[in-house]
């Protein structure tokens, strides 16, 4: 790489500034030290203790810690609350508790529901049942069938019922939902 000092126009090595001449001590925008100093000079802070600096942090409040590792640790006294405190730590009313009940038997229903259908649909499966032809057989699919079709003259052969899959013996073992939680 090849030296920021000889190029064709020198730049300072710390902020990359224009310097008027390769020669200067020290850089014009930002102040540092561009040549070296074999044991001439002092620098506060680099070579030298900077006494203005440790009275300065001496005088600065000192930074709070992790509340978590201060606790740990010891530096930090454990708080106790007032009474606003154990006001929110309390259990909760009889109302609030009634409505979390609900809401937790409204759930276990769903989830009941949910796994009776999976039940029924695994029945369904198992022995092969078409559920296309079971919708077409079903009555309110027939009626709306019926009811859209243009009147037809009857002949004995067009009148016969269609036949209706059996149900399966599993669907009728399957458990049953349970009852709605009663209205309020």
């Amino acid at each position: 790489m090849a030296d920021p000092m000889t190029g064709p126009a020198p730049r300072c090595q710390w902020c990359s500034a224009p310097l008027p001449s390769a020669d200067l001590p020290t850089c014009p925008s930002c102040g540092a030290a561009l040549t070296s100093t074999v044991g001439g000079e002092e620098i506060r802070g680099v070579t030298t203790l900077d006494p203005e600096a440790i009275l300065r942090a001496r005088s600065e409040t000192p930074r709070s810690r992790n509340r978590l590792l201060s606790f740990i640790t010891g530096e930090m006294p454990v708080e106790v609350g007032g009474p606003a405190e154990a006001e929110s730590l309390a259990p909760p009313d009889d109302a609030v508790r009634l409505e979390m009940r609900r809401l937790e038997m409204e759930a276990e229903r769903a989830d009941l529901e949910a796994e009776t259908v999976a039940m029924k649909t695994d029945a369904v499966l198992e022995q092969g049942i078409d559920l296309a032809a079971m919708a077409e057989a079903s009555p309110a699919a027939s009626a709306d069938a019926a009811a859209s079709a243009a009147p037809a003259p009857s002949t004995p052969a067009a009148a016969a019922p269609e036949p209706t899959p059996a149900p399966a013996p599993d669907l009728e073992q399957a458990p049953i939902a349970p009852p709605p939680p009663p209205a309020r």
